[in-house]
């Protein structure tokens, strides 16, 4: 009760920050705080500013989450307007459902230094598509993309995540690209 509500607060006070930008939405959602993203060799816009994609598998979640309206302004559509995709979302969690067997264990929370060495970079998939891919263990597996070296905060503005910046997430220790976002500091 107490994260929950450590939570709330988060998040009320990110909405006053950015002009009503987050929203709680309930529904199936994909969480890919534990997950790690690949690069497809692509390339993705995310408003206005061009980011090397990554791919990410994350579980399917049925219940509340927070998105961001400036990227997401519709929730309740998919990103394709049907079950085959969902939008990826945000819920604290304790546990997930996590690679490789999928079976929902603990997860951790951790800080990193962002790196410019290969994989060592972080992905961000808060508000990106997801395609539905295949079940495992019961749960429903999608493939997210979106960019690598991009921070979810802010929410009104896509910035480039830089060599020295510390990134957190759930993702284990050794994973490439985790998902995460840079923690904002103030100047």
């Amino acid at each position: 009760m107490k994260k929950l509500m450590l939570l709330l607060l988060l998040v009320s006070n990110l909405i006053h920050a950015q002009n009503h930008a987050l929203y709680l939405y309930k529904g199936k959602f994909a969480l890919c705080a534990a997950s790690s993203a690949v690069p497809t060799g692509n390339l993705i816009k995310v408003q206005g500013k061009t980011f090397i994609e990554g791919c990410t598998v994350c579980p399917v979640l049925n219940g509340p989450s927070i998105g961001n309206s400036f990227l997401v302004p519709n929730p309740s559509v998919s990103p394709d307007g049907t079950d085959s995709t969902v939008w990826s979302f945000f819920w604290y969690s304790d546990s997930l459902p996590q690679a490789p067997t999928w079976k929902t264990l603990p997860t951790i929370n951790r800080s990193f230094i962002v790196s410019d060495t290969l994989g060592g970079g972080m992905s961000n998939m808060f508000c990106m598509p997801c395609k539905v891919w295949k079940e495992v263990n019961g749960v429903t597996l999608v493939k997210c993309y979106g960019p690598l070296n991009e921070a979810a905060i802010p929410l009104k503005k896509a910035l480039r995540v830089h060599k020295g910046q510390t990134s957190i997430t759930q993702a284990p220790v050794g994973a490439p690209y985790p998902v995460g976002t840079i923690i904002p500091v103030k100047n």
